[in-house]
């Protein structure tokens, strides 16, 4: 019996399609035994991209017109507003199924079939706790985009909002969690239309990119009791993780190594190598990012971290090596 659906939102491109595909992959070889009673559903504007690899595969496809994917995206064209949209979506299709969304560019990493084997009343999952709101003013200004989040506390301070009927308050001292995982029960399905509203109104008082994270981070730490599941997936929501990743899989579906995604040592081995080289990028891109915008502390904190990796890839130190010898001839050029 069908008790939940694995639900993913992929269209535009075949990278896209592609990230797709191998994350289904890794599900099915990361949580075999929840194969039986779980739905995967794709949300695609291009259905026959997918048939050639996955024909074998019980998929339900739902296909997304132009029209349809520019309606998602709602009167202010924020693309992400198009994953509320879904999710709403696929409640309404399926009422009796707790929902797994799983964004293109996360894959399974670890077993994690007992953790989603029933999602309980009152329970969510969420990729992982990323930080306090007021956190998020000194990280994003160390990528230049400290107004953001300074935008979003002024909108949200102070201020009711009505969530399932109640008045809610929120603060800086609320968190972000990162959702390219949602893990919902059956229930959720009544408070969706306070996630779209407060999605609608984050992004036009804040035009912060992340507003579809924040409404259910937000609503969900108040109505439900939030677990991280980053034992068990990797997100690569960067550009420069995505290109590295496209590439990874570009070279795995154009190689004779393409068959040997129908192999589950195969697979657990490369999701498990493949989660250790996004993590050391995304240490790396952050101290990198920092060191050149003159933020030493959190840049020196990662460039640590990386160093803690012991990785043997000599282009990581030389990349940290150009970054910190640049900003220092630029003092000395000043001085």
């Amino acid at each position: 019996m069908i008790s939940r659906s694995l639900v993913y939102l992929s269209y535009g491109n075949d990278h896209e399609y592609r990230r797709t595909i191998f994350s289904i992959f890794s599900f099915f070889f990361w949580c075999k035994d929840l194969l039986d009673t779980t739905r995967v559903v794709i949300y695609t504007d291009s259905p026959a991209y997918f048939h050639p690899y996955l024909k074998d595969k019980k998929i339900d496809f739902f296909f997304l017109t132009p029209e349809t994917l520019e309606l998602m995206a709602g009167s202010q064209n924020f693309l992400h507003r198009r994953k509320v949209y879904v999710i709403s979506l696929n409640f309404e299709r399926y009422p009796n199924e707790d929902q797994l969304f799983i964004d293109s560019d996360t894959f399974f990493t670890a077993d994690a079939s007992q953790f989603f084997n029933k999602i309980e009343p009152g329970k969510s999952y969420m990729h992982k706790r990323e930080y306090k709101l007021e956190g998020a003013l000194n990280l994003f200004s160390s990528f230049n985009q400290g107004h953001y989040p300074a935008a979003f506390i002024s909108y949200i301070s102070g201020k009711n909002f009505m969530i399932g009927g109640v008045l809610e308050k929120f603060n800086k001292y609320d968190y972000s969690w990162n959702s390219g995982f949602l893990g919902l029960g059956k229930d959720f399905a009544g408070y969706m239309s306070d996630v779209c509203r407060l999605t609608d109104d984050f992004y036009a008082n804040s035009r912060w990119f992340i507003s579809e994270q924040l409404a259910f981070s937000l609503i969900l730490q108040k109505k439900t009791q939030i677990r991280p599941v980053e034992k068990y997936v990797v997100h690569y929501w960067g550009n420069r993780q995505k290109r590295m990743m496209d590439d990874l899989i570009d070279n795995l579906f154009e190689s004779k190594s393409m068959v040997r995604l129908h192999e589950l040592s195969y697979m657990r081995g490369l999701t498990s190598k493949w989660k250790k080289k996004i993590e050391l990028d995304m240490l790396l891109e952050q101290a990198v990012i920092s060191l050149g915008n003159g933020h030493f502390k959190y840049g020196i904190k990662k460039s640590l971290q990386v160093l803690m990796c012991f990785s043997l890839d000599p282009s990581v130190y030389k990349e940290l090596y150009a970054v910190i010898n640049q900003k220092l001839n630029k003092r000395i050029v000043k001085q």
